[in-house]
């Protein structure tokens, strides 16, 4: 299991958009495998908006 200190050490060696970037599509990966392979749809929409909400911060970091 990862802790803060890993997590601070990767944001070290990222930028902050990199990490969203990766974030949301983790999110979209992760809904997509609870959809497909347990066809919870419930959870995976739930991830999904998880996803766009990552993305939406990503983007407006882009921006600054």
């Amino acid at each position: 299991m990862y802790d803060k200190e890993d997590i601070k050490a990767m944001l070290d060696n990222m930028s902050f958009v990199d990490v969203l970037r990766i974030m949301s599509q983790i999110c979209y990966e992760k809904a997509e495998y609870l959809r497909t392979d347990w066809q919870d749809n419930e959870t995976a929409r739930a991830w999904e908006k998880v996803g766009r909400a990552v993305a939406r911060i990503k983007i407006k970091t882009e921006l600054y």
